[in-house]
């Protein structure tokens, strides 16, 4: 199968007022974790390529597991990172 995200769901389509945008690609990596689901995609990788692209863009990320912050999504534990 193939699924179409990006890093921090950066992008989507600019003349389509009031569009979400793309899924975040750390908001289905998270997902198909939580089911399961095997892959060959690190976590971990992703949200550090979404904070980059974040910080350059000077944009938020727009990801629900960017966003909670504060946790490891990966252990669940708390971290020291807002």
């Amino acid at each position: 199968s193939c699924y179409d995200a990006s890093a921090g769901g950066a992008g989507g389509c600019p003349y389509a007022p009031g569009a979400a945008g793309n899924l975040a690609t750390e908001d289905l990596v998270y997902l198909l974790d939580g089911m399961g689901i095997s892959h060959d995609v690190r976590l971990s990788g992703v949200l550090e390529a979404a904070r980059y692209i974040s910080t350059a863009l000077g944009r938020p990320v727009e990801s629900k597991v960017g966003q909670a912050g504060g946790w490891d999504p990966l252990t669940g534990s708390p971290t020291d990172r807002p």
